[in-house]
């Protein structure tokens, strides 16, 4: 778990009662269930003196750089590159609202391809992995906008 990962967890922990707090503990390997029970402990009489920021910082977890997506032609022209499987993780990853757009583009027997792979794929992908495809995408597309002027 990285460091920011690491703060969360500790600060969600010492919210939590003690005995739900030993209790999972207790299911994570020793190693990190001594770190995240220190730093728990030195997060408790803050999250008890500004119960408020729990609820800040746990929303902010939620919440995800916004993705640029390229226009829809470049779009389509970057996607058009891809094999079935890595559309499909493409527009999962970074453009999941533009889907549509997409399907509708193509060739019916690879809107079908697409399509049945990405009900495949989790609705949500890690926000540095949506973020790596989003930029991925959008270098694609610049190299295609390139190639074309």
């Amino acid at each position: 778990m990285n460091a920011a990962g690491m703060r969360k967890a500790a600060v969600y922990l010492a919210s939590l009662h003690p005995t739900d707090r030993r209790w999972l503990l207790a299911q994570l390997p020793v190693a990190s269930a001594q770190q995240l029970r220190a730093l728990a402990e030195e997060a408790e009489p803050l999250v008890r003196a500004m119960p408020e920021s729990l609820h800040t910082l746990l929303a902010e977890q939620d919440q995800h750089d916004a993705i640029e997506v390229p226009t829809p032609d470049l779009l389509i022209g970057a996607i058009n590159t891809l094999d079935e499987p890595w559309a499909a993780r493409m527009i999962a990853g970074a453009a999941r609202d533009h889907a549509e757009i997409y399907l509708a583009a193509c060739f019916r027997q690879r809107a079908i391809g697409i399509r049945s792979e990405l009900m495949t794929l989790p609705q949500k992908f890690p926000a540095a992995l949506a973020q790596c495809l989003a930029e991925e995408l959008s270098l694609m597309a610049n190299q295609a906008e390139a190639a074309s002027a």
